[in-house]
């Protein structure tokens, strides 16, 4: 099928209707999916999904709609309720495409499924977890997944960008007679499958933890001290706080904390985040925005200091600021210069979070959650798996709060992400 025609038809189509500008992007995706369920590799399976977006600009009034059928009467009708919805739309100057850039087309990762290395990647986990750690009962889920994605719009902008990459997904929780633990989990997407999945991104530590927090106690008493933030914590954190302050919706909203910082400090000089969508060990990281440009590299926060919004063209001229970057897309935060294990020898009193499960921070930043799967620390030295604690603070003061930022670091596949010691936290029985 000809993707690139039916997207240029139907932009034309819409323009001889009366639009004055279109946007249009495509994704097609392909995922083959094997399972281990019950501790054996016993399920595959083939999905395969497609998403059209359309846009339609008509002075200053804009109307959007989605749909996943391709055939000529399914896109038909959707222009023909486009041009409708456009009509009774309000209107907004700040409605708008990307300007014209010259064509991009480029493929990144395997384009091809290696499906004996799947199957021995999910044999050689089935192997190591029945002979280390036979008390842990786990599902997994390894997938090949190839994306197109096209992006066109009437100013002759067109992109098309075709990635193939690996998907991994643990589940896992211990069980020793009538005592079980709680759940936990890990994921990541990969280039390549030429490593054992358990000695990536500490899978074998989480699952080695696992079966010792069977066994859980409470911590001695409520006190303020260190958190240790395993990396997955740090990244949904801090990708939590550029969407409430840096990104659009606190721009827009005016809920944003920094709304005028560019070139101040806001946070730790310990704390430097980059986004980089073009590092090449980021395989599941996308070349084009959603805003219709292409993605770029740019140091979001340099030791502390704010040096990009994460906005997106509409949030740019709805508020008089510089677009730069676009929306967030791939971080990388900056590994520091200690060893995770001389962070947690540092620690008076405090907790190695591996999970936590929170809501939204407030407009202010202030968060609370419970600790999960996570270890009381004292004096330097681990001493047990914590039963289900809480913590509470707030996120900006959070990182403003770095102790220690490890060398160590996980890659996810979109993120880049080290362990982070934050201090003076408020810690709590349940």
């Amino acid at each position: 099928m000809n993707y690139q025609n039916i997207l240029k038809d139907t932009m034309q189509s819409l323009l001889d209707k009366g639009a004055d500008k279109v946007s249009i992007d495509l994704n097609v995706t392909t995922k083959e999916e094997f399972n281990v369920v019950f501790k054996e590799l016993n399920l595959l399976r083939s999905l395969e999904s497609q998403s059209l977006s359309i846009m339609v600009l008509k002075e200053n009034k804009q109307a959007t709609t989605n749909l996943n059928q391709l055939d000529r009467k399914s896109i038909e009708t959707a222009m023909e309720q486009l041009m409708s919805s456009v009509e009774t739309a309000n209107e907004d100057p700040a409605f708008d495409i990307s300007p014209f850039h010259e064509p991009f087309i480029v493929e990144k990762g395997p384009q091809k499924i290696d499906s004996d290395g799947i199957c021995n990647r999910l044999n050689r986990l089935t192997e190591r977890m029945k002979d280390k750690y036979p008390t842990v009962h786990y599902d997994a889920i390894m997938s090949y997944i190839n994306e197109k994605f096209i992006y066109m719009n009437s100013n002759q902008t067109i992109f098309e960008e075709t990635k193939g990459y690996y998907e991994f997904m643990l589940m896992f929780s211990a069980k020793d007679g009538n005592k079980m633990s709680s759940l936990n989990y890990t994921g990541f997407s990969l280039a390549d499958i030429d490593k054992d999945l358990l000695d990536i991104n500490f899978t074998e530590q989480l699952v080695k933890q696992i079966t010792e927090q069977i066994v859980t106690k409470p911590i001695p008493d409520s006190f303020i001290g260190d958190i240790v933030l395993l990396p997955y914590i740090t990244g949904e954190l801090l990708v939590s706080f550029i969407n409430s302050h840096l990104g659009n919706a606190g721009i827009l909203f005016k809920s944003s904390r920094f709304p005028d910082h560019l070139g101040k400090k806001i946070f730790d000089e310990k704390l430097t985040v980059h986004t980089r969508p073009l590092d090449p060990e980021l395989s599941s990281a996308s070349l084009v925005t959603p805003d219709g440009f292409l993605a770029e590299n740019a140091t979001i926060i340099d030791k502390g200091v704010l040096k990009h919004y994460l906005i997106s063209l509409y949030a740019a001229k709805k508020t008089g600021m510089k677009r730069t970057v676009g929306p967030c897309n791939s971080l990388v935060i900056e590994p520091g210069i200690n060893q995770i294990d001389d962070i947690i020898k540092n620690v008076k009193k405090g907790v190695l979070c591996a999970r936590l499960s929170y809501g939204n921070p407030n407009a202010n930043g202030d968060i609370s959650g419970v600790l999960k799967n996570s270890y009381y620390i004292e004096d330097g030295k681990i001493k047990y798996p914590i039963s289900e604690t809480m913590m509470s603070g707030n996120i900006v003061d959070m990182f403003n709060n770095i102790e220690a930022v490890s060398k160590e670091y996980v890659n996810i596949g979109d993120m880049k992400i080290p362990f982070m010691q934050i201090k003076d936290v408020f810690i709590s029985k349940k």
